[in-house]
């Protein structure tokens, strides 16, 4: 592709990436401030997080006078609205990651098929998002970005006609409909985004917050299949190596399926010789029976002291007993992080 026009050119060289060379005709001071620098950087952290590209003798970042993005090899162009001024919520930042982002995801991995196009657009959601919180170093803008990714994707379901279901991912395009255009944008933009997110965050460590085992399943997907076309199923072939266990209950759930859980939980404690015995109770509705999911939570014990640990719900009533605890609950967060894509609600646990 190509962008004619008479711009201010910035150049960014770092020889840990190709040169960089932004053309703009809006602003020259927002675009050397702010669009090169996330360019410059997301580039570099996604070559460190997915692996490198093939040798690119230059990187070229463009203006155009629409509202979209769009990206080819070497090349990508920016709406002008990037160009001219920057929020504060990182929705500038996550959009110039996401553009950058299909070097790796839909150029240097191209998706097989209609069904498969979550890994081109999907990924580049989700790894705008990534970027977005490394350079912000801020866990509340992530995670709000999150919850409008969620919003988005629950009005679609709620403007769908009774009885209708939001499509599953692997639906890819003929999500969209006259009835229900923006379906596709829901499912492969926002909920392959949060695909990943519950990946990573299944696979963190919370005690260390290391990503080495998320970080090396992309890093072996990406140099896998790099310059050839990929398939959800050779995604979730490699996931299962990284997780230890056959995910296929995931991608049937998250890709293949519509449905997004609804969670109502309650939690007691008692004082035992042993320690606090907290027992947590968590019903599942919206979803079959059989679903499950692996949720954080963490305990907070007040003075900025806490416990964080993984509970998993695989059924309509679940009762956890967790370890005994050294001190007494003062309350307990469910699904931190956003780390699953649901509602949830907390319950009296004698109403429950």
């Amino acid at each position: 592709s190509f962008n004619i026009g008479v711009f201010y050119v910035h150049k960014i060289e770092d020889t840990r990436i190709p040169k960089i060379v932004l053309s703009a005709r809006t602003s020259e001071s927002n675009m050397k401030n702010n669009v090169a620098p996330d360019i410059a950087n997301s580039f570099n952290f996604f070559q460190m997080v997915y692996g490198k590209l093939p040798e690119y003798q230059s990187f070229n970042a463009t203006e155009i006078p629409l509202s979209h993005g769009e990206a080819f090899p070497g090349l990508i162009h920016l709406s002008y609205q990037t160009f001219e001024t920057n929020l504060e919520d990182g929705s500038h930042e996550i959009f110039r990651a996401h553009e950058v982002a299909h070097q790796w995801w839909g150029i240097g991995v191209d998706f097989k098929t209609y069904h498969d196009q979550w890994i081109s657009e999907g990924f580049s959601s989700f790894s705008g998002l990534w970027y977005m919180q490394l350079i912000m170093k801020d866990n509340d803008k992530f995670i709000n970005a999150l919850k409008r990714y969620k919003r988005q994707i629950q009005e679609e379901k709620l403007d769908l006609k009774s009885g209708s279901k939001l499509p599953p991912i692997s639906l890819g395009h003929r999500a969209s409909t006259s009835e229900t255009g923006n379906d596709y944008s829901s499912i492969t933009y926002r909920k392959g985004a949060f695909v990943l997110h519950m990946l990573r965050m299944m696979m963190i460590d919370y005690k260390t917050f290391n990503e080495d085992r998320f970080t090396n399943m992309m890093k072996e997907f990406f140099n896998t299949y790099k310059g050839k076309r990929a398939s959800t199923a050779d995604f979730k072939q490699i996931v299962s190596k990284h997780a230890g266990e056959d995910m296929s209950w995931f991608f049937n759930q998250w890709v293949d399926g519509s449905e997004i859980p609804n969670y109502t939980w309650a939690y007691k404690s008692q004082s035992t010789p042993d320690g606090y015995d907290v027992q947590i109770k968590v019903k599942q509705d919206d979803v079959p029976d059989n679903f499950k999911m692996i949720i954080p939570i963490q305990v907070n014990f007040g003075q900025d002291r806490f416990y964080r640990t993984k509970i998993l719900v695989d059924k309509k009533i679940n009762e956890i007993a967790l370890p005994y605890l050294p001190l007494e609950p003062e309350s307990i967060e469910f699904n931190i992080y956003e780390a699953v894509l649901c509602e949830h609600d907390e319950d009296d646990w004698d109403d429950f």
